[in-house]
């Protein structure tokens, strides 16, 4: 038990700092923030600093509640994940006095015994993580597709409540039995988030976006909407803005004549769809379309033909929506059309 642990915190302190890299510098969606990278730093950093010493742990170190750093990052996971689930998906929202209650578990390292300190830090953090899935739920009749991501948040969620039970009954048990199962839940965790991320790269600015549509004040009031739609239809499909591969929110919003937060709302609740998706779909339809309109085209110019960066972009967007890759898609349709009616 002992090999696998060691290599599932190996594999997490590794993951945990690579996510923050790629956060910080690569990811790029409506309004991140210094807060919001600030924090997801902080809880990136903890959960690497938390399976290190539980590694070490495992290779024979000492226990990792006897290390001040180990319980250090342990008080700063629940705080900075609250903050960080606030300040990316809420970004706009005004922060009102009461989010210093958010910072309790923090103080508890510091002024209560660990045997208090610590089943009550495992309580925040099992409610951090059901308000998440809760809020991300609230979202799923914005897109239709947090209806499958829901269940990342949720398997999230029960994990973390074994972990609160087994906090509870830490004083009843064998302690590498906790650390064992804290190092494989922050493992699990950390795997959900990079396959969620892989599946959906824009998974965060897609709940952001989602987010201040469900909670936010109406920002098309006094607009006609079925004229924008229009007008949106007649840029994206008939002048074919698609094709631009760096078309972007601002850019697509100034053509239809929109502000970029109006254009949001308008994707996503008339077209149940964020920005970034309602892109892709568009450009998959009319690869579909040339597809089977001009066989001998290659599927690379294609992909250049429809907007998409890469071929091996193309062929993730095009998999992802169609559930066949381009080539698959091709063969097909030709053979349905040489079929006998």
């Amino acid at each position: 038990m002992d090999t696998i642990s060691i290599a599932i915190a190996g594999f997490s302190a590794v993951s945990a700092l690579l996510l923050l890299l790629i956060y910080a510098c690569f990811i790029d969606v409506p309004g991140k923030s210094a807060q919001s990278v600030f924090w997801g730093g902080m809880l990136l950093t903890g959960l690497a600093v938390v399976q290190i010493c539980q590694l070490l742990y495992f290779m024979g170190g000492p226990p990792p509640l006897d290390l001040f750093v180990y319980r250090l990052a342990l008080f700063v996971l629940p705080t900075s994940f609250y903050f960080f689930g606030r300040w990316a998906l809420q970004p706009t929202q005004p922060l009102c006095p009461m989010a210093l209650f958010h910072l309790l578990p923090l103080v508890l390292l510091f002024v209560a015994p660990i045997e208090i300190a610590l089943p009550v830090l495992l309580l925040f953090g099992a409610g951090y993580s059901l308000w998440l899935g809760y809020f991300v739920y609230g979202l799923r009749a914005q897109r239709r597709q947090f209806r499958f991501e829901f269940g990342y948040f949720l398997l999230m969620s029960v994990t973390a409540v074994i972990v609160l039970a087994l906090g509870f009954a830490l004083p009843y048990m064998n302690p590498a039995f906790f650390y064992h199962f804290y190092t494989s839940a922050i493992g699990l965790a950390l795997a959900i988030m990079i396959v969620a991320l892989i599946s959906n790269p824009n998974l965060i600015g897609d709940l952001s976006e989602a987010a201040r549509v469900r909670y936010g004040a109406s920002t098309l009031r006094g607009i006609d909407v079925d004229a924008c739609l229009k007008k949106l239809n007649e840029v994206m499909v008939v002048a074919k803005a698609y094709q631009n591969e760096s078309l972007s929110l601002a850019s697509l919003a100034e053509q239809v004549g929109l502000s970029g937060h109006q254009l949001s709302e308008l994707v996503n609740t008339r077209l149940g769809m964020g920005f970034s998706r309602y892109v892709r779909e568009c450009r998959i339809e009319a690869a579909k379309a040339l597809l089977v309109s001009s066989p001998s085209q290659s599927i690379l110019s294609i992909s250049i033909d429809t907007g998409f960066r890469s071929q091996s972009a193309f062929y993730a967007a095009f998999k992802e929506v169609t559930g066949q890759s381009p080539g698959d898609y091709r063969k097909a349709r030709a053979s349905a059309s040489a079929s006998p009616h």
